[in-house]
């Protein structure tokens, strides 16, 4: 036998040992009392269960296995154990062999072992999503909307249970429905299953709970939440959200009408509006969707936080779907700090400003100067997939700055948690856009000079094709008692009745080429006092030159900024004379 069959064989011996054991090792853990409250009042389902485990075996247990029936683990937000308030750590286990078809388990680490003949006391909450469907799917606007939950009337326990109970909590006395397993039955909101005695383990008993609940199905597929870092004194938070009503679809005629005369009949399980909360120090706040700014908005600030209730242009019904953006500025202080090290951190909430939503992908961005290195995060919750990075360009960058991308899917409310991000920057790094705009400026002038000094024309140019030439001037004779005559229009100098002197040579025989240009602006620069006036055509020049070009140039600038923001669908700045 080969070494690669020998260890084949030695791996396939060690599977069925663990096979063989894994029976033995459950049947000596035993669940003396099992405690369930299940909250379906809104549109996920929060779990609470109070377990009280013993060791009846000889050996001490490390771990107890919790397992959900119906693919319930495939929905699940959050999932925390606790023994007397230490979190427990937790691992995905594969379930028993015995285990029923859709049953998923995971398997909680104890604090301490548990001995032979010892007890310990468990508490588990867990928040479920998509666990409850509408039935019917589609209904009139009128109608109230439905939904079905199912589960088992007892634990998916893969340990024998000696007593138990389930409580179902609906929010609302309107059921239509739900599976009896004696002892069972309904008080007001709440259907409760037991006590049952001695449960064998994986004893599923099927159950399905059919009720009214008009909660709003706030739904999300996709979010981004792109925060970017200025060290020039801001944060610019925006959030791109897709909201969906996941609730029974709306069909047949609606009514607008109605909705405003009879909100609690024809618009129950609407949604009407979000709620959000922003940091104190939070400006700058804006609303908008494709069409443009959502007025329907109301921001009230407070000492501790600011509150905003964002209505869209319309209830949202079953079925319907809604795109929008919110965003906001903070003050760089306020959440960015220089740690002992010299390193920045920055610390903000992971997840969105509004509440009460059901993400299936939250994507966020976090956006870092230019010139950032050393980037680390800090997150409280184990990620599916570890940060990207990435580059992005914007105003004036040369290498592009560093970008952050955390993805989490399956997001809720209490997965809001701080988000920390390190890394190394300069303050020089300011210095780097002003620079570069010096430089860029500096090689047009310093061009423009030695394009001047070189003595370069254009083609075609009425000053290169007629040159104007100054008179020279020439020596004269002229007596004490003669009059001297100057020619307005030659520059020459003659005095009457004197003959004109021959040509200076000395001029000519200087090492010195005369530059044409020079010649030509000091013959302007003598008549310009009687040549220049203020008339219509010289303020007309003055006008376009000070006034009209300028301004050219100031709305094309301007036209730039808010294409630029247009294609990041960011709201248009408030620039100098615009009304915002």
């Amino acid at each position: 036998m080969s070494l690669s069959q020998r260890t084949m064989a030695a791996l396939l011996v060690l599977v069925l040992a663990a096979a063989m054991c894994a029976p033995a090792a459950r049947a000596q853990l035993v669940m003396e009392d099992v405690k369930r409250r299940i909250d379906l009042t809104s549109f996920r389902a929060g779990f609470q269960t109070k377990l009280t485990v013993r060791n009846d075996g000889q050996t001490a247990a490390e771990s107890v296995l919790l397992c959900f029936p119906n693919g319930l683990l495939d929905h699940a937000a959050v999932i925390e154990t606790g023994d007397g308030g230490t979190k427990l750590k937790w691992a995905v286990a594969l379930p028993p062999a015995d285990a029923p078809a859709g049953v998923g388990c995971r398997a909680f680490q104890l604090a301490a072992p548990l001995g032979p003949g010892a007890k310990v006391s468990l508490q588990s909450e867990g928040l479920f999503t998509h666990v409850l469907q509408p039935k019917p799917a589609k209904i009139k606007q009128n109608e109230p909307q439905r939904v079905v939950y199912q589960d088992s009337a007892v634990l998916a326990s893969p340990y024998a249970v000696e007593q138990q109970s389930t409580e179902i909590v609906l929010g609302t006395s309107n059921t239509a429905s739900f599976t009896a397993v004696p002892p069972s039955k309904q008080s007001g909101s709440v259907v409760q299953y037991g006590p049952y005695q001695s449960t064998a383990p994986f004893a599923l008993q099927p159950i399905s709970v059919l009720y009214e609940n008009s909660s709003p199905f706030a739904h999300v597929p996709e979010l981004e939440r792109e925060i970017e870092i200025s060290h020039w004194g801001q944060v610019y938070f925006e959030e791109r959200y897709t909201l969906r009503h996941a609730g029974a679809q709306v069909v047949g005629e609606w009514s607008r009408y109605d909705v405003m005369t009879k909100p609690a009949e024809f618009a129950r399980a609407a949604i009407p509006g979000l709620s959000a909360t922003l940091p104190p120090a939070a400006h700058s706040l804006y609303y908008r969707d494709a069409i443009g700014n959502i007025s329907s908005s109301e921001a009230r600030f407070g000492a501790d936080q600011v509150s905003v209730q964002l209505q869209p242009r319309y209830p949202l019904f079953g079925g319907w779907l809604v795109k929008f953006l919110f965003g906001w500025s903070v003050p760089l202080q306020n959440c960015v700090t220089k740690m002992p090290t010299g390193r920045m951190a920055f610390v903000a909430p992971l997840g969105p400003a509004v509440h009460g939503l059901v993400v299936d992908q939250l994507t966020v961005r976090v956006v870092l100067p230019e010139g950032a290195r050393g980037a680390q995060v800090e997150v409280g919750l184990p990620l599916e997939v570890p940060p990207e990075q990435g580059l992005k360009y914007t105003y004036l960058d040369v290498m592009g700055r560093p970008v952050v991308v955390l993805r989490i899917s399956n997001y809720v409310d209490e997965l809001n948690l701080p988000l920390k991000v390190e890394y190394t920057y300069s303050s020089l790094g300011l210095l780097q856009k002003p620079l570069l705009l010096v430089a860029v400026f500096g090689a047009i002038f310093a061009a423009a000079i030695a394009l001047n000094r070189s003595g370069a024309a254009l083609k075609g140019s009425p000053s290169s094709q007629a040159p104007r030439h100054r008179a020279p001037i020439r020596p004269i004779s002229v007596s004490s008692s003669s009059h001297v005559a100057v020619a307005s229009g030659g520059g020459a100098v003659q005095a009457p009745g004197v003959r004109r002197a021959a040509p200076a040579t000395a001029a000519r025989n200087m090492p010195v080429k005369p530059n044409k240009y020079i010649e030509e602006w000091g013959t302007r620069r003598e008549h310009l006092e009687t040549e220049y006036k203020w008339d219509n055509k010289t303020l007309i020049t003055l006008a376009i030159w000070i006034g009209a070009v300028p301004y050219l140039i100031y709305q094309v600038t301007v036209g730039e900024f808010n294409r630029t923001d247009a294609v990041a669908q960011r709201p248009a700045r408030a620039m100098l004379g615009s009304e915002s």
